[in-house]
This record gives C-alpha cells, sequence and structure tokens, in this order.
C-alpha cells in the first residue's frame, strides 16, 4: 500500500470515528431529552427553563443527525474502498433520528395542550353571565338548568346562537371565540339524549367548526365560577365537532 493510500486509509477511520462519536453523543443525551419531555404535563403547567432545554436538546440532535448522515454518504462515496460501515451504526442513526422526533412531538402536543389551558384558566368568564346565573340560582336554588360553552368561530357561533330561542330565564353571552347559554328551568335529560340533541338539531351544518360542554345543574350551589372554568379546561382538550356532557 502506498503512502497515499495510507493517508486516504486513515481519513477514512478518522470518519468512521467521528460518526461513532456522533451517534455516541445522540444515545448519551436521548436519556435526558425523554425525561424532560414527559416533564411537560398539560395538567401540572410547564417551566419554561426545561421547554428551552428541551428545544435546544433537539436542535442538536437535529444537527448531528444531519452531519452522521453526511459522514455516511462522504464515507460510502469516496472512502468506500477504505472502511466497511457496521450496517448496526447505520440503523442506530436512523432509529436515534426517530425516537428524538417522537418524543418532541410528544412535548410540542402537551405544550400544546398545556398553553391552551392556560389560556383558559386566565381569560375572564362573561360578565353578564354571571350575574343573571347567581341571580337566578339565588332566587330558584333548586331550579334545574343547563349552562352550555361552544367554541368555534364568528360565523358558526353566531348562526348556533339564532337557532336557541331563549326563554324569560334563559341567558346568552359571548367572549373572544366562545358562546354561553344558561337555560333555566329545563328538565335534566340523559346525557346520550342531550347529546343526540345537540348534535342533530343545534349543530347541523355548524357541527364541523364547533365544539361544546354542558353543565347539568340541579340545584343553585352547583353554579360557581370554578365549575365554569372546568368546562372551559374540558373544551381545551376536545377537537371540532366534539360534545361532553358534564
Amino acid at each position: 500500500m502506498s503512502l497515499q493510500e495510507i493517508n486516504v486509509k486513515r481519513q477514512a477511520e478518522g470518519l468512521e470515528r467521528n460518526l461513532k462519536g456522533v451517534v455516541h453523543l445522540l444515545e448519551e443525551k436521548y436519556g435526558e431529552f425523554q425525561q424532560l419531555c414527559r416533564v411537560i404535563n398539560p395538567k401540572r403547567g410547564y417551566s419554561p427553563t426545561a421547554i428551552k432545554e428541551i428545544k435546544e436538546i433537539y436542535k442538536m440532535a437535529t444537527a448531528k443527525v444531519a452531519e452522521a448522515r453526511a459522514l455516511v454518504q462522504l464515507i460510502r462515496g469516496k472512502y468506500r474502498s477504505y472502511v466497511q460501515l457496521d450496517q448496526q451504526l447505520l440503523r442506530g442513526v436512523e432509529e436515534l433520528s426517530l425516537m428524538y422526533r417522537k418524543d418532541y412531538r410528544f412535548f410540542e402536543q402537551n405544550l400544546s395542550t398545556s398553553v391552551r389551558e392556560q389560556r383558559a384558566r386566565e381569560k375572564a368568564l362573561p360578565p353578564r353571565l354571571l350575574s343573571h346565573l347567581y341571580a337566578v340560582c339565588q332566587e330558584s336554588p333548586f331550579l334545574p338548568s343547563l349552562i352550555l360553552c361552544f367554541q368555534g368561530n364568528y360565523s358558526s357561533l353566531n348562526k348556533l346562537k339564532e337557532r336557541i330561542q331563549l326563554g324569560e330565564r334563559d341567558i346568552c353571552d359571548t367572549t373572544e371565540g366562545e358562546l354561553w347559554f344558561f337555560l333555566g328551568g329545563v328538565q335534566q335529560p340523559d346525557a346520550a339524549s342531550l347529546h343526540r340533541t345537540l348534535k342533530e338539531v343545534l349543530l347541523q351544518e355548524q357541527g364541523k367548526d364547533v365544539k361544546g360542554v354542558v353543565l347539568r345543574l340541579t340545584k343553585g350551589d352547583e353554579a360557581r365560577e370554578e365549575a365554569l372554568k372546568a368546562m372551559r379546561r374540558d373544551l381545551a382538550g376536545m377537537k371540532e365537532e366534539e360534545i361532553k356532557i358534564l
């Protein structure tokens, strides 16, 4: 073997060592990354520090996977005659790439849900609705009633509003992206019947753009602000077209 060939072989072996080093780093950081991704929990909120770390590690991992693939391509091309790449090592690069992507998607989904729930907790409830609700429940503490909250785009919510006729004890109130109803004196239907009525009668054309939660009240002291905030938290985790009866 000539001196030039020896030098080329050394270069090839150096590239292979670099590739193994990149894979080792990805393996070493994965455990920490996976654990951090599990920290993001919609029920507990989220840590800005953890979010920053997750994004930084994922950015590093993405860059290292790209580097590993570039090394593989270079070795297979220019240095094919000097290094025989380990197939298990090559599979390891792609498996690690998949593992990082999978956990990062898990993190993004939970973070999105957590942010929506945080906003729902911070957003003020409609004051007219609360005032009317407390007045009616104080006057008639054992009046069966329904509270409905729908979320969707303005057009769909406006059409839905027009479909519901209000009685003397009823009220409709709106906030940005929300439509609330208090329907007093409504006999309590079973959940299945109520769900079917909402889907078939109320939502009809608007169903694809709207989701809703219904709270059934049997007495006035059940009408608390926390109960309405809980309705919002439920909505935060729902998809359009879904209806939930509480």
